[in-house]
């Protein structure tokens, strides 16, 4: 999902995310670029298909020849990120009750 404010009201308003223009411009995205998204899907637990997109795009890459070490990249980014504590609220938590809200228009 997208959210976007309205203008006049200052309502947000939800739209949903088009994984059909995602997959037509996955091939556009830099590998670095690829491989956060995937880090994101790991840390936050959200937009599992596009991460499957993007490491079948990396993949792609890999079978034409390109040395880009995916793999390795995606672990040093994941290590980097704090983690996520338990005792506290959980932002995962609350992203994904935010984006599961109904009634936003």
């Amino acid at each position: 999902m997208i959210n976007n404010f309205d203008d006049d009201s200052g309502e947000i308003i939800v739209k949903p995310l088009d994984l059909n223009v995602v997959r037509a411009n996955i091939p556009l995205y830099s590998s670095e670029k690829l491989c956060e998204t995937i880090v994101c899907d790991r840390y936050f637990g959200s937009f599992r298909e596009i991460a499957v997109m993007c490491m079948e795009e990396l993949s792609k890459r890999r079978i034409a020849g390109d040395n880009f070490a995916f793999e390795g990249y995606i672990d040093d980014a994941f290590k980097k990120l704090p983690e996520l504590s338990f005792t506290m609220p959980n932002l995962r938590d609350v992203l994904q009750r935010a984006v599961k809200m109904k009634g936003v228009k």
